[in-house]
């Protein structure tokens, strides 16, 4: 379940290969303290002493691995972790999938794995279930098992429900703005395109409430995020990880995830690593939703 909360951020990883022991963990450290959007809170003298204390003695790398999680610890920041050799990373292989009932379409978004043949497999089947709707009154789009992976795919899968223009924003500790844009249902990070294709689906603009829960995690919280201003939430808070993540190869088949930035929504509001509460708390957020659609022309 750890792993199933990662969202990429900047793709690849980046690799730290210092020459020794000593120099790894004062390097990663620095990455660390220079990165994480909760370096301002821990006292780095008395942290980095007690780590290079932890670490004496160490003949490889791999032997500075407790005092990295000890370092990471202090950042009390849930979504930076290790990610040790045998640890999945959001290994769903779950596809979007649309059913259509009293003229309301119900689209799941589950979460997807960050893999170039699965990420394809999810947009290539989300686009035909799109093109297969009816005409609709409304729309319900079904976050509530989706714990995270790799995010533009779903936002791509989404493209026609968004709109185009920005949808969303990672915001780093200093203010900077990386924003996600969408035009012509492709989806863009900071001038480079990040879906493996278009959204060839256009859809008329229907009103559309989104379903949440404990459960709807990182990228599905960065998805809700994208999808707030053009849609009304109903359900149970999310599980407090709307921030990013950029994957840090430490070697040795470890790697370190670590939150650079908050994610923010289109009109500039800023979220991080607490539970989103939605817009209506209800215990059937499907019934919520259908009698909210019923009121916006639905029947």
């Amino acid at each position: 379940m750890v792993a199933a909360l990662v969202l990429f951020f900047a793709g690849g990883a980046a690799g730290v290969r210092p020459h020794t022991p000593a120099e790894f963990l004062s390097r990663t450290i620095a990455l660390i303290r220079a990165q994480s959007i909760d370096a301002a809170r821990v006292d780095w003298p008395r942290v980095e002493a007690r780590a290079a204390y932890l670490a004496r003695g160490a003949r490889a790398d791999v032997g500075t691995l407790t005092a990295l999680q000890y370092v990471i610890s202090q950042l009390d920041d849930p979504h930076t972790m290790l990610v040790h050799p045998g640890q999945e990373v959001a290994s769903t292989t779950e596809v979007p999938s649309v059913r259509t009932e009293g003229g309301v379409a119900a689209l799941r978004i589950p979460g997807v794995a960050a893999d170039e043949a699965v990420n394809r497999r999810y947009v290539e089947t989300g686009f035909a279930a799109l093109s297969g709707v009816p005409p609709v009154c409304g729309w319900i789009v079904d976050l509530r098992a989706n714990t995270g992976g790799a995010m533009f795919p779903m936002l791509t899968v989404l493209a026609p429900l968004l709109g185009d223009g920005p949808v969303g924003s990672f915001v780093t500790p200093d203010g900077t703005r990386t924003v996600w844009e969408i035009h012509d249902g492709q989806m863009w990070l900071d001038g480079r395109s990040m879906s493996l294709r278009p959204n060839p689906v256009r859809l008329p603009r229907r009103p559309v409430a989104v379903l949440t829960s404990g459960d709807t995690a990182s990228s599905g919280e960065a998805t809700l995020v994208a999808l707030r201003g053009v849609s009304r939430s109903f359900g149970a808070p999310t599980a407090g990880f709307a921030t990013a993540n950029v994957a840090v190869d430490l070697g040795g088949g470890v790697t370190l995830l670590l939150t650079t930035a908050r994610d923010a929504d289109r009109a500039g509001r800023v979220y991080g690593n607490t539970p989103i509460p939605p817009d209506q708390p209800a215990a059937d957020a499907d019934a919520a939703a259908k009698e909210w659609l019923r009121t916006r022309g639905c029947r």
